[in-house]
């Protein structure tokens, strides 16, 4: 269709249909969103990012189990909209913000950002992009947490090897294993500290700054 699939979503023609996807994002979060709330961290948190977040459920759920937490969305201008409807339904508006931005140029600083379902879109380069960046702008004694599937060992069928067919396909990316995560976070700057199951197949990556 001329553009790759984040493209053709930001084509004002396509508004629809970038609204389709953004709830479906918001749909998959569901699989996974109280399995990471009810496990990650918070201690010493006061502001976090949703690199990417789509309509924002993901930190939306962060910020209601939590009520001292500011959240943020960055995501492209065509997205923002959506994420700022949806604090508001929730009643957080008031600790919440939506910033249209590009996270392969930067992204705002933060003690917390999440990266949910977002390194998969993309080539090993473009994620080291994505992770330097917020490693750049971090605040002291920051966190990131990367959420995705996990391929497990080879001969062992699961979800993600087929989902990895379906990234190959459709963007410029992949399902990865650890090692292959251990590379993306020593390349730009962070290096993983815990990794638990949050359901639905997907599991948590926490990262500390080195």
């Amino acid at each position: 269709m001329g553009a790759d699939i984040f493209e053709y979503f930001a084509q004002p023609e396509n508004a629809d249909e970038a609204a389709l996807f953004a709830e479906a994002m918001g749909d998959l979060s569901g699989l996974v969103t109280h399995g990471v709330v009810d496990a990650v961290s918070v201690d010493g948190v006061s502001g976090v990012v949703d690199v990417g977040g789509a309509n924002g459920d993901f930190v939306l759920a962060l910020m209601e189990a939590h009520p001292h937490l500011s959240g943020q969305v960055l995501d492209l201008p065509h997205a923002v909209g959506s994420a700022r409807g949806a604090a508001e339904k929730r009643g957080l508006s008031d600790r919440f913000s939506a910033v249209a931005g590009d996270f392969f140029t930067e992204v705002p600083p933060a003690d917390l950002y999440l990266l949910k379902t977002i390194l998969h879109d993309w080539d090993d380069d473009q994620c080291t992009d994505i992770l330097r960046n917020c490693r750049s702008a971090v605040n002291e004694g920051g966190r990131a947490l990367v959420v995705e599937m996990v391929i497990g060992e080879i001969g062992e069928p699961d979800f993600a090897t087929r989902a990895d067919m379906a990234m190959l396909t459709m963007t410029n990316g992949q399902e990865r294993d650890l090692d292959e995560f251990d590379s993306l976070f020593a390349a730009s700057g962070w290096r993983r500290s815990k990794t638990y199951p949050v359901s639905g197949g997907y599991f948590g990556m926490e990262l500390v700054a080195v």
